[in-house]
This record gives C-alpha cells, sequence and structure tokens, in this order.
C-alpha cells in the first residue's frame, strides 16, 4: 500500500492527505467495470489516470446489444468471467431475485455509490478508498461493498448496521 503524503507547517502537527494508489503500486492490478447507471467520463478518467483498466457497456458490448438493452443477469457473468471490479450505484441489485442470483453466480466485486451521489463526491470516494478497494478485489473473494467517506462497508457489515437499527 502507499504511504500516505504527510505536509507539516511550523505552527501545525503533521495532517495526512491520502493518495490513491497508482495501478504500478500492485503486482496484479484489478481493471474495473463502470455499470451504465454511472453516467459520464469522469470516474473513467479519475481512475484510468492512475493507470488502471477501465472497462464500459460500450467498450464490452455491441451497439445493437446496447440498444436492445443489457439487463444485469446477462451482464454480470461477463464481468464476472473477466475477474473485473464492478462499479455501479444500484442498491436494489441484491433485492431483485433474478438479479442477486446472477451476482451470486458471477462472484464479483461491486462497489456501490449512493444513489444520489454527485459526480464530485464519487471521484471523492474513490480517492479516498482506491487502496482499500484494490486490497478487496485483489483478496479474490466477491462481495458487494458500499463505499463512504469514512469507510468500505460489506455487504455483511450493512446488513448488521440495518438490523442494529431496526432493533
Amino acid at each position: 500500500m502507499r504511504a500516505l503524503k504527510q505536509s507539516r507547517t511550523s505552527s501545525e502537527s503533521a495532517s495526512t492527505t491520502p493518495e490513491p494508489p497508482h495501478a504500478s503500486s500492485w503486482a496484479a492490478p484489478p481493471e474495473f467495470y463502470i455499470d451504465e447507471n454511472m453516467h459520464g467520463r469522469s470516474l473513467r478518467r479519475c481512475i484510468t489516470d492512475l493507470g488502471y483498466q477501465v472497462h464500459s457497456p460500450a467498450s464490452v458490448f455491441t451497439r445493437d446489444r446496447l440498444e436492445q438493452g443489457v439487463r444485469d443477469e446477462d451482464w454480470l457473468p461477463v464481468i464476472g468471467e473477466k475477474g473485473w471490479v464492478v462499479f455501479g450505484r444500484d442498491q436494489y441489485i441484491l433485492k431483485r431475485e433474478l438479479e442477486l442470483q446472477a451476482f451470486v453466480k458471477a462472484k464479483v466485486h461491486m462497489f456501490l455509490f449512493p444513489g444520489d451521489a454527485a459526480r464530485d463526491h464519487i471521484i471523492e470516494l474513490v480517492r479516498l478508498n482506491l487502496a482499500r478497494i484494490c486490497a478487496l478485489a485483489s483478496a479474490r473473494q466477491p462481495n458487494v461493498y458500499w463505499l463512504r467517506r469514512d469507510s468500505v462497508t460489506s455487504y455483511e457489515e450493512r446488513l448488521a448496521e440495518i438490523r442494529r437499527r431496526r432493533s
């Protein structure tokens, strides 16, 4: 993992600013797939500028196929087979039975952003959490994670939080 950048002034104690790790920081850097619900090029540019490979529906599927629509249960197995890490914002993917089954079978690492997150917030979440995202992806244990400013929360941790709030 890349060291944190430190800056000092005469009147302040050391502060740390996390720097997202460059792809060269990893023996085998993960490749990313940005789901179609993540519009725009800013996220793609942020990740490619750090040396990572990024894929999108347009780079994986033909134009005809995209025009017909690619359902989650169709693209998840393709991405899972390639071992790519998914970025998306579909908060309900684990609640719809067909998609849940496709996710489990595909064995993907999926990192979800808040559904209403603006572009700058998404970029911030990636920059703050990229080291953790890459470490989790390198572990090759598929799961769904929610990205927050202060953490990457697994599916199991999120379920436990929900249960605690309900009790």
